[in-house]
């Protein structure tokens, strides 16, 4: 055993340098991944130590695909926002990409949280995964990962990456409990209220055995992409200098008062 005093400063079993290139998890990227893997593969291998054996690398670039860009949303809005000030342009993604949290695309992650937990209760107390997220459902006023203000009907990149992950054989125990508190939600609200993006993402990585706090990972890294490209079109078609108009703008605070010093 290493003594804590031997260690170097630094640690990583993902990826070494050397003089012939670099190593990702035991492969040569030269040698034996440019040009033979997709990137779907790549981050499987990166978040799980092994390239994929089956359709994984399909599902991860399909959720990739359809989570790259959602038109004007927070996190693009922010990028505009940065990029009309001059800055350069991975600051303005970065900014946007700081946008992801537990409102915007960033419910994956308490949703993984919270499916991984769940199929684990199942399996160590037998009790149904019905029983289970109705209890679920009752016991909590919201949940994440369920309903979109932009798709009242139901997000349909939930719909697609479902059938998908039903499609490549990747449909396991994470995306059944999602289905039954699915269920259970709809009974509960007597209304619509169908797992979203975030609950999709978080369900099928569950399935793929990753860790729910990686969650996120999947939708910045593909969304980042798309904020390049608003990035880029705010800086060669807009004007710079993006200013909400003052219409726009309500003030509430105090009527105009005069300074008295005498008050003092």
């Amino acid at each position: 055993m290493t003594k804590t005093s031997d260690r170097k400063y630094w640690r990583t079993s993902i990826a070494d340098v050397t003089d012939e290139g670099t190593v990702v998890r035991g492969y040569d990227v030269l040698k034996d991944l440019v040009g033979k893997i997709d990137f779907g593969a790549l981050v499987y291998l990166l978040y799980k130590g092994e390239l994929p054996k089956g359709n994984e690398s399909k599902i991860i670039n399909a959720m990739f695909i359809s989570v790259a860009d959602h038109g004007i949303s927070p996190s693009s809005t922010v990028t505009r926002f940065v990029q009309a000030a001059g800055v350069p342009i991975q600051c303005s993604v970065a900014a946007g990409a700081m946008m992801f949290g537990d409102v915007h695309g960033g419910a994956g992650e308490e949703f993984a949280r919270y499916i991984q937990e769940l199929v684990s209760e199942a399996a160590s107390s037998g009790r149904s995964y019905e029983d289970l997220a109705t209890e679920y459902v009752s016991n909590h006023k919201r949940l994440d990962g369920f309903g979109h203000p932009q798709h009242p009907e139901g997000d349909p990149r939930g719909k697609v990456l479902f059938a998908l992950a039903e499609e490549y054989g990747l449909a396991g125990n994470h995306i059944r409990m999602t289905r039954e508190l699915e269920k259970a939600l709809i009974k509960k609200k007597n209304r619509p209220l169908l797992a979203n993006i975030d609950a999709a993402v978080g369900a099928i990585i569950s399935d793929l055995g990753i860790d729910w706090r990686l969650a996120r990972a999947f939708i910045v890294v593909p969304r980042t992409a798309g904020l390049f490209a608003h990035a880029f079109e705010e800086s060669v078609r807009e004007p710079g200098w993006r200013q909400i108009t003052l219409d726009q703008v309500e003030y509430d605070g105090p009527a105009r008062r005069t300074y008295d010093s005498s008050a003092i």
